[in-house]
């Protein structure tokens, strides 16, 4: 996943300081990895990291802040530890201006019994518009929808963020209705709760420490306890 290095005039205040691009971008895609692997057995157990950097330090950034950040995650099946599977991640901020997409995302999941391809960031609507500097690009109508209703009104509260906004107030809402009840519930419909996200954080922070220590950092979890190794 990547997007333009405009993105750092943006994000220049935090960037490398206070969080990095794996943790920005990379945790979409592992998040999404876990939830897929996890129900099937699968537990993340070491990671290793590799980064590129020299373009957000040019462009100010904090001399520490990587460009690109790779993260490689084995996976092993809690029952038969002799199944092991592989993960690659990669995030960047620091993509062409012209890219033709404010966010390029490839997910390709291979399986023993199939896969899936997904180019999240091209849809099929190609656009080319002479009067502007990016040439040709890319739209994605599942984004968000930025054209009005039929009424002028605002129409895009079934895209990105809305429907995340929505989903945690519901959450807010079951909760203080049932309180440890309902975040029973909402733990069990898969919802990115402090729970169900637990891996995906373990994994970040794993290949945060690689990069920092120079080493592969184990992960295990105990009990429901994870831990760093």
């Amino acid at each position: 996943m990547s997007q333009p290095k405009s993105q750092l005039e943006t994000f220049k205040a935090w960037a490398g300081v206070d969080s990095d691009i794996s943790y920005y971008l990379n945790s979409h895609h592992i998040d999404i990895c876990d939830s897929m692997v996890s129900y099937k057995g699968y537990s993340p157990v070491k990671v290793s990291a590799s980064a590129g950097k020299g373009i957000a330090v040019e462009l100010g950034c904090d001399p520490c802040t990587e460009d690109t950040i790779t993260v490689m995650v084995t996976w092993q099946h809690r029952d038969d530890p002799s199944k092991l599977a592989t993960g690659v991640y990669t995030a960047s901020w620091t993509a062409p201006q012209r890219a033709g997409v404010h966010s390029n995302q490839y997910f390709h999941y291979l399986a023993s019994d199939g896969e899936i391809r997904i180019n999240q960031a091209k849809r099929g609507y190609d656009v080319a518009d002479d009067s502007s500097a990016l040439g040709l690009m890319w739209f994605n109508p599942f984004y968000m929808k930025y054209a009005p209703d039929e009424e002028g009104n605002f129409a895009g509260q079934g895209g990105y963020g809305y429907v995340s906004f929505e989903k945690f107030i519901d959450g807010c809402r079951l909760s203080n209705e049932l309180g440890k009840e309902g975040l029973n519930r909402l733990n069990e419909r898969g919802l990115p709760t402090l729970r169900n996200t637990l891996a995906t954080t373990a994994i970040l922070e794993a290949g945060r420490r690689a990069l920092d220590e120079g080493r592969e950092v184990g992960v295990r979890e105990i009990g429901g306890v994870w831990e760093l190794v």
